[in-house]
């Protein structure tokens, strides 16, 4: 007995596209492609020149334009400005030591009447000064030689002099003040003080000095010898006087009267110092032999400090001298 196998059955036949179906279905894929390819092309046309990973873009063009392109303006110059510095100090000169002394020479007489201005002139040397306030220096008087004293002590001293005679009677020669110094004069003044009383014109005798380059007044001048008022007048006069002048100041000679007095308190009340504030003792002055009394002095302003102050004796005048060492502190130039 045959078993009975399948028949084998034939694949079932697809139908037939027709012609119009195929010509669709290519126009399809024909527009695809088509479209794909512009897509392409457009990407290409708005891809920026010179872009892609080998060139990336760093700046944007400017917009294209008819006009010039506007630029920045330069910037404007830089200057150099100095750091700020600390401001400068105005140096203090130093000081200057002068030695000032007071001398009222008698006429360049001794006790007995005679002339000695060698001996005067000696002991001024022996003091070495470099100020010296001189007074009842005699110009032309027969009483004291007829000489020019102040000129013939300078010579003999190696000293600048200056002289100012006060006296007003005709047929004799001045008697006055006269300034002796190792410094240079620039200028010289002789004032008459009042007489207010008084039995003698005095006067007021003042030198400019230049004092290793600081201007310096000094001033010498002897008072009435009688007259109490006179004095006062006169010290109110001098008084007057150094207050006109700025420059640093010294004062002094015989004044013929003491420190306890009123025409010395109008004097250091008007801020003058008193070099003998230094001294030791008394300070008296006069007589020569035996000094009981103080009447020369020594006055200075702020600009001076006096160190060390002494009596000195005379074997020819009677009155003895005033020696002292000054420090002028010069003022600040700035």
């Amino acid at each position: 007995m045959t078993e009975d196998r399948p028949k084998p059955q034939r694949p079932k036949a697809v139908p037939a596209t027709s012609p119009a179906t195929r010509i669709a279905t290519l126009a399809v894929v024909l527009l695809v492609l088509v479209g794909v390819a512009v897509a392409l092309l457009l990407q290409d046309d708005h891809r920026p020149s010179g872009s892609g990973p080998e060139n990336p873009v760093t700046t944007v063009p400017p917009p294209p334009t008819t006009e010039p392109t506007p630029t920045a303006p330069p910037p404007p110059p830089t200057t150099s400005v100095p750091p700020p510095t600390a401001p400068t100090t105005c140096p203090t000169p130093a000081p200057v030591q002068l030695t000032v002394m007071t001398f009222n020479i008698h006429y360049g007489t001794d006790h007995r009447g005679r002339v000695e201005l060698d001996r005067i002139a000696a002991e001024i040397r022996g003091w070495d000064p470099d100020v010296v306030l001189l007074q009842e220096v005699d110009k032309g008087r027969p009483v004291s030689g007829n000489l020019d004293q102040a000129a013939v002590l300078g010579t003999k001293t190696g000293l600048n002099h200056v002289y100012g005679g006060n006296s007003r009677n005709t047929g004799a020669g001045p008697r006055g003040n006269a300034i002796l110094t190792r410094f240079p004069i620039t200028s010289a003044t002789n004032t008459h003080l009042p007489m207010a009383g008084g039995k003698e014109l005095r006067g007021l005798l003042h030198a400019q000095l230049d004092v290793a380059g600081v201007p310096v007044s000094v001033y010498a001048s002897h008072f009435d010898h009688r007259g109490r008022k006179a004095r006062r007048v006169q010290a109110k006069t001098v008084v007057q006087q150094l207050a006109a002048d700025p420059l640093p100041k010294l004062f002094g000679g015989d004044l013929n009267t003491g420190p306890d007095s009123r025409p010395i308190a109008i004097l250091t009340g008007a801020g003058l110092g008193d070099s003998w504030a230094v001294g030791s003792g008394k300070g008296a002055t006069v007589p020569a032999d035996r000094p009981g009394s103080r009447i020369d002095f020594i006055l200075h302003d702020a600009s001076f400090t006096p160190v060390q102050a002494e009596v000195l004796y005379s074997a020819v005048s009677d009155h003895r001298a005033v020696w002292t060492r000054m420090r002028l502190q010069p003022r600040a130039a700035c």
